[in-house]
């Protein structure tokens, strides 16, 4: 979904509220929360897949990132039954034996309509408005009382969040293009120039990379190795070659061909139209690769 705000602008908002920011709040970095896990998956008799997991000395905090459509999902109905023995098992540190475990529900937009369908399923986990005012909205109180002060009066959002989590699983290849090929030129020029489409990945999200679930930096490499094989067939293939997964770029050392390079790059980008990976074909054949391997 590529809208005016998506679901990855929602989850970047509340990455940000981690980190001690100047003109944008920072409820979770004075209550002592740090990010944990993005995207972790735990399997409770069912799937849960939330957002975030950010911990603190004391307390774990499960954030449910919403964006316009307000599907509630299933993780809503399955929080109830996670225990730490799930975070151990997927190699989450945990800072105590005791570690009581909160659930939020971050949104952006108009909450009413994901309000009520809480409500109808009898879901009560705090709900936080994030717009030009970050407060609670609905829901029981937070069993932090830290989060709980904090979330109960508005403040205002003077300043933007960060860009922590460039690209997502979900995300468009216009959305990941840019940030592949800047990973790209500075490789080319600190001269390590051949690289699998993991190592890639990781450069590219930088150190929010070792944050993410096994599965899903599995899965990104394998977005970012489907969009490197369209770039070498769609314009970018004098740069580019490879041996199975191990791939090489090769820029000349003068400005000429580091213009020209962007300039090969930029013209890719503007034939990139389509909203979604499954437009292209090597998408999809990857896909069904893992599905046949049962991955």
């Amino acid at each position: 979904m590529e809208s005016s705000f998506d679901h990855l602008d929602v989850v970047n908002s509340v990455l940000s509220l981690a980190y001690n920011l100047k003109s944008y709040p920072n409820h979770l970095y004075r209550a002592g929360y740090r990010i944990s896990r993005i995207e972790p998956r735990f399997n409770v008799n069912g799937t849960l897949n939330p957002d975030i997991l950010f911990m603190s000395d004391e307390m774990g905090l499960f954030c449910e990132c919403k964006s316009g459509e307000y599907y509630t999902g299933q993780n809503t109905e399955l929080y109830q039954r996670i225990t730490t023995r799930h975070l151990v098992e997927k190699g989450i540190d945990i800072p105590t034996e005791n570690l009581e475990l909160d659930v939020g529900i971050f949104g952006r937009g108009d909450m009413d309509v994901l309000k009520d369908r809480l409500q109808a399923e009898g879901i009560t986990y705090p709900q936080v408005m994030m717009d030009e005012f970050i407060r609670k909205v609905a829901g029981d109180d937070f069993k932090d009382p830290a989060l709980r002060d904090l979330f109960h009066e508005p403040v205002r959002i003077n300043g933007k969040p960060l860009t922590i989590l460039k690209f997502s699983e979900d995300s468009s290849f216009k959305k990941i293009a840019p940030y592949i090929f800047n990973t790209l030129i500075a490789r080319s020029v600190s001269g390590r120039i051949e690289f699998t489409s993991r190592d890639l990945a990781g450069d590219s999200l930088e150190g929010i990379w070792n944050h993410l679930d096994g599965k899903s930096q599995k899965i990104l490499s394998g977005k970012v190795k489907s969009f490197l094989k369209h770039c070498k067939t769609c314009g970018l293939g004098e740069y580019l070659s490879n041996r199975e997964d191990v791939w090489t770029i090769e820029i000349n050392d003068h400005w000429k061909s580091r213009k020209k390079f962007s300039d090969d790059c930029n013209r890719l980008m503007g034939n990139l139209n389509q909203k979604t990976l499954w437009d292209f074909p090597e998408f999809r054949e990857m896909e069904d690769d893992q599905v046949t391997r049962g991955g």
